[in-house]
């Protein structure tokens, strides 16, 4: 089904928005308010709203704002977008998430970094909301020690927010519909044999869908594992993706080497391999913490970011168990 904003369809738009949303009655408004307070001025461009079969006050809210928008309920987000890049009309593709709220100045920055046409997408790693909890601060501290400083070229960016010439999209066939996750990076790699992909951080956007607490963190570190592994699958290991998957390896080694050593000290009555097994374990993340601690000036963080380490390759750790089962 599909609700044309308005009778009268404007000239040809430079930049079609493509928001895939599912039950996002939540966050959905201040994305599209972000989208529409770009302005005129910005460039001639159009709303595009996938919805994924919403049960809540998602679709009355599109109807409401009067935003052109489709139902293809229960595919994946990239079969979602791919859908309306179908549609669209826009030279430009420019992808935004229904959690994000991007920056008045989101635009205009990501027209100008196309102007090279050696580019062909540009985007940026959002930050998130003010009133964030102590989880999404400081897995923020963690994303931004690793974000470029400066405009440069990157090897991926995230779906959640990035525009992309249309033709380029459409040459590499758009993303993976078979992914659940992990299908930003893939589209990227196939992207990046026809031009670069480029960090502008006078993108700015909010992430306000982050993680709130360690219950979710955990959930969406399991899932977007899965995710990953079924990428590996599509385009074959790369030199970069080695930290993503060597820590999982690594922590489900150490989680065995700790089963063994617990069984074998309860045989002989002291505690020998237990404690190395411990340590082993949670090495990583302590060296992980303390190196983006220090780099961030945040030492009182330390706690904290070792915790989260610990959680996100114990999640990837099981999501390898359960991709391979």
């Amino acid at each position: 089904m599909t609700m044309p904003a308005g009778s009268l369809r404007p000239a040809r738009p430079k930049v079609s928005f493509v928001v895939p949303v599912l039950n996002g009655e939540t966050y959905l408004p201040r994305c599209l308010d972000a989208i529409r307070r770009l302005g005129p001025e910005s460039a001639n461009y159009e709303i595009l709203v996938m919805d994924n079969g919403s049960t809540d006050g998602t679709l009355a809210i599109l109807k409401e704002a009067n935003v052109q928008y489709s139902v293809f309920a229960a595919i994946t987000v990239g079969a979602l977008r791919n859908r309306g890049a179908h549609i669209a009309q826009g030279e430009y593709l420019a992808f935004v998430d229904s959690d994000v709220e991007v920056a008045p100045g989101w635009l205009e920055a990501g027209l100008a970094a196309l102007q090279d046409t050696a580019v062909v997408g540009a985007g940026c790693f959002p930050g998130v909301p003010n009133d964030a909890t102590w989880v999404q601060r400081v897995w923020d501290v963690h994303q931004r020690s690793r974000r470029p400083d400066g405009t440069r070229d990157v090897s991926w960016l995230s779906s959640m927010n990035v525009i992309i010439r249309r033709a380029d999209f459409l040459a590499v066939g758009g993303f993976a519909e078979s992914l659940q996750t992990a299908e930003d990076v893939d589209l990227c790699y196939r992207l990046a044999g026809r031009g670069r992909i480029v960090y502008s951080p006078a993108m700015s956007a909010i992430h306000w869908g982050e993680a709130r607490d360690i219950r979710i963190f955990w959930r969406k570190e399991v899932w977007r594992g899965k995710g990953n592994l079924r990428g590996l699958r599509l385009h074959g290991l790369r030199w970069d993706e080695l930290p993503s998957v060597g820590y999982p390896l690594y922590v489900l080694g150490a989680v065995v080497f700790l089963m063994i050593g617990v069984t074998l000290d309860l045989w002989r009555g002291w505690p020998r391999l237990a404690p190395a097994g411990l340590a082993a374990l949670g090495l990583p993340a302590f060296v992980l913490a303390i190196t983006t601690a220090w780099q961030s000036r945040r030492l009182v963080l330390l706690p904290q970011l070792a915790l989260l380490y610990a959680l996100y390759g114990l999640a990837r750790a099981k999501a390898v168990l359960s991709s391979s089962s």
